[in-house]
């Protein structure tokens, strides 16, 4: 059973090889890996051929820069393996890792999507991350009543069970077959559609637990510690179009979770507005302010409660539902000083 690899490459010569070398020396060999150069001003297109002439199982595509989610979709009309996954090419696999997913794939061969837990690396320190989901088959009964309940978010906004598309393998028919591809107009959080309507149309998933073949490299400076204006636009955007997937669902109603997942989105853009030492204070004040009036919090704050919430949380909650973005701010400054 060939496994087809996608790698979308940008500007990435540091980490290439370090990425590359780990799924050519994988202890499962049938594969077929696709590199996808995303327009990149280094060496990164050299060394993609260099691995071309190195192996056959390579092949390389050259595109202009349309961001990961447009080099994705480049790699899975180019596939041809029954299965397909994804590396970003700062990442590295454990050597058995699609050894072992082949493994679950020769017991069950009609699943459609499979994932294992996978590593965080930053500084050299590794931290294991695993879901609270059992380990093992789920059919379709099964993901609707185990896994739809916590699809976009959990009641205290923590992490989510299913996010990366790089800890999956997917059966490539189910891709085709449903029309699944990353919404190229997201600039990030592309993983979060592309899953849910992965986990949607799916009529079978596995979880490897605690096998975590995947390491995942964090950075100091990474896109989530650094405050960007475009960000509640895009995160507006994904809720519309969560909404728009999962609205008329006959399975199951997501309307609780797409209100709390708008909700998870304020209070990522609020932590990082807060928490960014570059931004004045009274700059902070007009940036909560504009937020907290937002048309799409509002709603989202309207016929929801939440008993189910830490005190914490539902005094951060208030504050924003009742568009207090002064007394938050004193809040937060009482509860920094508190914790240090």
């Amino acid at each position: 059973m060939k496994i087809t690899v996608i790698v979308p490459v940008y500007n990435v010569e540091e980490h290439l090889e370090l990425c590359v070398n780990s799924i050519i020396t994988q202890t499962c060999p049938d594969l077929e890996i696709i590199l996808v150069n995303d327009g990149s001003t280094d060496s990164s297109p050299q060394i993609c051929e260099e691995f071309n002439k190195k192996d056959p199982r390579i092949k390389v595509i050259h595109q202009t820069n349309g961001g990961v989610s447009a080099a994705r979709n480049s790699g899975i009309a180019a596939a041809t393996g029954g299965y397909i996954t994804f590396v970003d090419s700062d990442d590295w696999l454990h050597q058995d890792m699609y050894l072992n997913i082949t493994g679950v794939l020769e017991r069950y061969p009609q699943t459609d999507v499979i994932m294992c837990d996978f590593l965080t690396v930053k500084n050299n320190a590794e931290q294991q991350i695993t879901s609270q989901l059992r380990e093992g088959l789920y059919t379709k009964s099964d993901i609707i009543r185990e896994i739809y309940p916590t699809l976009l978010v959990s009641e205290d906004f923590g992490r989510l069970p299913i996010v990366s598309a790089c800890t999956c393998i997917f059966k490539r028919n189910f891709i085709l077959k449903n029309d699944i591809q990353f919404d190229e107009s997201l600039r990030y959080s592309e993983d979060y559609l592309f899953m849910a309507d992965v986990m949607v149309q799916c009529e079978s998933y596995f979880y490897l637990k605690n096998y975590f073949g995947y390491h995942y490299r964090q950075y100091e400076e990474s896109r989530s510690k650094k405050y960007q204006p475009e960000w509640w636009a895009t995160l507006v955007s994904l809720y519309n179009k969560l909404k728009k997937l999962l609205a008329g669902s006959k399975e199951y109603d997501f309307t609780r979770q797409l209100k709390l997942q708008l909700i998870h989105s304020v209070l990522f853009v609020t932590n990082n507005i807060v928490d960014n030492p570059v931004i004045p204070k009274e700059q902070k004040a007009v940036l909560l302010k504009e937020l907290f009036n937002d048309k799409n919090v509002q709603g989202a704050f309207s016929n929801l409660n939440f008993d189910k919430q830490s005190i914490a949380l539902q005094i951060t909650l208030y504050l924003i539902k009742r568009r207090m973005y002064r007394s938050y701010l004193v809040y937060r400054n009482i509860v920094s000083k508190i914790k240090n």
